[in-house]
């Protein structure tokens, strides 16, 4: 019974994509570099339509942005199954459900992607999704920009690096969706991993502020 939701799930995903349920921004050809930005839980890529066009003019239109919506189940829009609190207070995490997701990154990547470098992030679930996908594929990816998420499914990854791929991560001290305490565990993870992360934290709660939009911004022109 597992197996079949999970397949459904990712069936309904990519008729999703393959219905072209994606914004783009900017142009492919001209771009120095391809930017994957996914939305988190329950929000849609509509969300940051705008704060992706003000990213990609103060770059100088350098960035190709590609912005997907995730599958919409129950009425959310969710990349993956949430982690689930058992009875006896510990967490558990859907591995294969997350995994079903980074095979729709690939996809969509694959239909995208025209030689250029890939950047991929997002806020939140979409943070988490970037932060585990680059460990699937750290070859092919650049950068990968992590705003107020966490690393899922962590105990999967412990024997994997990401190969050179540089990080920036941002998380609020007042974050009450995803806790500061939760962004320093994944730090904590993410140092013994990767050798080039740049963080970016402040006083604020489950947000990107403007301060953290300029603090991304100078680091992917950097980047490119």
């Amino acid at each position: 019974m597992i197996h079949y939701k999970l397949k459904n799930y990712r069936l309904l995903a990519m008729k999703q994509l393959n219905d072209k349920n994606v914004i783009t921004i900017g142009d492919r050809d001209t771009a120095s570099a391809m930017l994957f930005w996914f939305h988190g839980y329950g929000a849609n890529n509509w969300s940051f339509e705008p704060s992706m066009k003000m990213v990609n003019l103060l770059l100088d239109d350098r960035l190709y942005i590609v912005i997907p919506n995730a599958p919409e189940k129950d009425g959310k829009r969710s990349w993956y199954p949430l982690p689930k609190i058992e009875e006896d207070k510990s967490i558990s995490e859907d591995y294969a459900g997350l995994v079903d997701a980074h095979k729709m990154v690939r996809s969509l990547i694959e239909e995208y992607s025209n030689n250029k470098e890939i950047i991929v992030g997002g806020f939140s679930q979409g943070a988490a999704l970037s932060l585990s996908y680059q460990f699937e594929e750290s070859s092919k990816i650049k950068g990968c920009i992590a705003l107020s998420g966490y690393m899922p499914n962590a105990d999967n990854y412990k024997e994997k690096t990401t190969e050179g791929t540089k990080i920036f991560i941002a998380h609020g001290k007042n974050d009450n969706v995803i806790t500061f305490e939760s962004y320093k565990k994944t730090i904590d993870f993410l140092h013994s991993r990767c050798t080039d992360i740049h963080t970016c934290t402040g006083d604020f709660g489950h947000t990107i502020t403007k301060e953290v939009t300029k603090e991304m911004t100078d680091w992917i022109s950097e980047l490119i």
